[in-house]
């Protein structure tokens, strides 16, 4: 059995005196981006999303014309790829023993009591969907990334598998410097690197875009985040605009983009509410899109500055069962308790890039 506690006790061990009853579990960002997204079940291999465009050829009435001008469309196609995450869990019921969570633990109990229990559980479901959320946009597949070489220099940002765990670079090292020797130049970045995410599939592919698709903003702040969305709007075609869609961005930015709003419209940005069928507000109607467009923030964009129009629900999100997010694997017993695992199924991808339209920032 590992030698690392399974629970930091610190602050309950040796008790005295009486404690709350309630415990408190932690407030997580919930898995939005599955409601947020076009959402793909069931998937558990490769699957080819394909796209079929038709080509222009209306032309005058000619009775001498009749064959087709060239042909009548193509195919083309981007593929949505799963991965399998996992997090281990190790129950060990008699750690608690010297807490005020013994008076309910028998002396040879399998399970936590369940004065602490379902506190535990449900904490761990919420982190689980929280990593997942918040992890899904800058993330990077984890099959890409390579094994640790001490003799390479790694460079900030640079990421490597050492010792089945992957790590980022924070700090520019030197040959040998690895995670170990010098864990202060690297962080553990385990949950980031299961696949690549939305984010740095756009990054990806940015170079590659059309001109058309990448529309310039600069620097986006509470100054002037209005008009810099408006005319992110102004900048997608015509004939895209006209179909309606959402630009989603960050929550910092649509705060910005609030405050703009604010100083533009002294008497008030109530006029610019999008209500959802709760009656909360989802976001804001993007000025001059008669309610087509709409600005909308994204909790699993956080850190990013990106503006990303999102067309005919072009965004996907895969995996195999939603119910997987919310259960726990088979638990096998061992002498002091038991192991268990929680394993689920993620996969991202862009269906159609010319739809999507993106700014110059990350």
């Amino acid at each position: 059995m590992a030698t690392t506690p399974q629970q930091d006790l610190t602050a309950i061990n040796n008790y005295a005196g009486q404690y709350e009853q309630r415990i408190r579990t932690s407030i997580f960002n919930g898995l939005d981006i599955a409601t947020d997204l076009n959402l793909i079940t069931n998937l558990t291999a490769p699957r080819i999303m394909p796209k079929y465009k038709a080509n222009e050829g209306l032309r005058p009435y000619d009775v001498d014309v009749v064959d087709p001008d060239g042909q009548a469309g193509t195919f083309s196609q981007r593929t949505i790829v799963p991965r399998t995450a996992m997090k281990i869990l190790r129950v060990v019921p008699e750690e608690l023993r010297k807490t005020y969570l013994s008076e309910m633990l028998k002396a040879n109990a399998p399970d936590y009591p369940q004065g602490f229990a379902q506190y535990f559980w449900d904490e761990q479901i919420k982190k689980q969907r929280a990593e997942i959320n918040n992890n899904s946009y800058f993330g990077v597949d984890g099959q890409l990334i390579p094994v640790y070489d001490g003799g390479t220099v790694y460079a900030v940002d640079a990421r490597v598998r050492y010792a089945n765990s992957y790590f980022k670079c924070l700090a520019i090292t030197t040959a040998g410097q690895s995670p170990e020797s010098h864990p202060a130049k690297w962080q553990k970045v385990n949950n980031s690197s299961i696949n690549k995410g939305l984010g740095t599939i756009i990054a990806d592919e940015y170079a590659a875009l059309p001109a058309r698709n990448k529309i310039a903003t600069g620097t986006i702040d509470a100054t002037n985040a209005f008009d810099k969305v408006t005319n992110f709007y102004l900048a997608i075609p015509e004939e895209i605009r006209n179909l309606g869609g959402i630009i989603r961005c960050s929550r910092s930015t649509y705060d910005n983009y609030n405050m703009s709003a604010l100083a533009k419209f002294t008497n008030g940005t109530s006029f610019l509410d999008i209500a959802g069928a709760n009656g909360k507000v989802i976001g804001k109607s993007i000025f001059g899109s008669d309610g087509k467009w709409i600005l909308q923030p994204a909790s699993w964009m956080s850190g990013s500055k990106r503006l990303v129009a999102d067309v005919d629900k072009n965004l996907y999100f895969g995996t195999d069962l939603t119910s997987d997010f919310t259960s726990i694997g088979q638990m096998i017993p061992f002498v002091h308790g038991y192991t268990c695992k929680m394993q689920l199924v993620l996969a991202f991808q862009i269906a159609d890039l010319d739809i999507l339209f993106v700014n110059d920032q990350a």
